[in-house]
């Protein structure tokens, strides 16, 4: 039975110049508004940000990782969204990130967007998404700093969807990992040409690497 959606499944895009700008001067109030507040002010959601810089550098067929509601996937178009949690909108249901039920070299892109530091067993994992991965495949990461996860999750604790939804418990769950930690998986994994790239003000992390 699917769990209760902790947003509307849909298609995210990446926006103009103008809603950009005036998402970035609205930052702070960003922070302390949901998904929806957000959506309804035409502003773009701090979760979506993650989601539009995936989009901008997914390729062929693509591996969403801790999916969720697969926001990735749908506005991409084409790929797999999976999640441990039968949430409504993805598309396969996985028992463990570290034996992913997909064949050798399937994907060009796998992504894993907020969710690593969620994960366990993530060395697993991110040999299996090596696995799974073409010749000359990518991951994508998105992360934010320990620091950083303490201060937003504790303004974002009366709407965050993490433990209202998803019912993760954040006293026993890491709320962010150093890029170090970061790129010291991804080499060890088997990823080369680790790169790292920032943005909201900074404040959050995409690393790329290849197979």
């Amino acid at each position: 039975m699917a769990q209760t959606l902790y947003f509307k499944p849909d298609t995210v895009k990446i926006p103009g110049i103008f809603k950009t700008l005036l998402s970035r001067l609205a930052f702070p109030l960003l922070v302390l508004l949901s998904r929806e507040q957000s959506l309804r002010l035409g502003l773009t959601p701090i979760d979506d940000e993650r989601v539009i810089q995936a989009l901008k550098h997914a390729r062929g067929r693509l591996l969403d990782i801790g999916c969720g509601a697969n926001n990735l996937v749908r506005s991409y178009g084409n790929g797999t969204g999976a999640d441990v949690v039968a949430w409504e909108g993805s598309d396969v249901v996985i028992e463990d990130a570290g034996k992913l039920p997909f064949e050798d070299g399937s994907y060009d892109t796998v992504s894993f967007l907020a969710c690593l530091n969620h994960i366990p067993n993530r060395e697993e994992a991110l040999t299996e998404a090596f696995r799974v991965l073409r010749p000359e495949g990518q991951v994508l990461v998105t992360m934010i700093t320990p620091r950083i996860g303490q201060f937003t999750h504790w303004l974002r604790r009366p709407h965050d969807p993490d433990e209202h939804e998803r019912h993760i418990d954040h006293d026993d769950e890491l709320l962010g990992m150093s890029p170090n930690e970061i790129r010291s998986l991804l080499a060890e994994a088997g990823f080369k040409n680790i790169r790292r790239t920032r943005f909201v003000y900074g404040l959050n992390n995409l690393f790329t690497a290849n197979k």
